[in-house]
Order: structure tokens, then sequence, then C-alpha cells
């Protein structure tokens, strides 16, 4: 564990939080070898994950130009029901 925590200025019970929180998403996974507890990142929920955030930046992307659209409109002192 403090292989993991020397690059981050965090504590070891942190990190060791950190993980916990992302083994129960199961984003990773972790075995058990002596004394060391190695960690493995899990591709198929993360790539699950990173799909859903790509689909929800483009979301909010899609509403803002929309947005955007109707805020030009009503700058333009246009009835944005006639447009």
């Amino acid at each position: 564990m403090r292989e993991l925590a020397q690059p981050f200025a965090m504590s070891q019970p942190a990190i060791s939080r950190h993980l916990k929180v992302l083994e129960k998403a199961g984003l990773i996974a972790h075995g058990v070898d002596a004394q060391r507890r190695p960690r493995r990142i899990q591709g198929q929920p993360m790539a699950e994950a990173t799909r859903f955030l790509w689909d929800f930046r483009q979301f909010w992307a899609e509403n803002f130009d929309r947005l955007d659209d109707l805020l030009a409109v009503l700058q333009a002192g246009e009835d944005p029901d006639q447009t």
C-alpha cells in the first residue's frame, strides 16, 4: 500500500478508502500474493463507465447548444415561439 501512496499527497488510509470504493464499484479487483494485495483494473466496468460518461457529456453539450440558440434569439429581440 505504501507504494501506491508515495506518488500522491494522501495518507495510506485515504488510499485504502479510495481503493475500497473502486473495488465496490467493480472498477478494480484485488488478489492476494503473500503479504501483498495486488490490484488490477477491470476493463469491462471501466468501459461501461466511460461510455456512460461520454453519452452524458453529449446530452449536456446538445442541451447547452440549444440554450445558446435560444439566448441568441432572445438577445436579438425575436419571439422564441416564432423561430
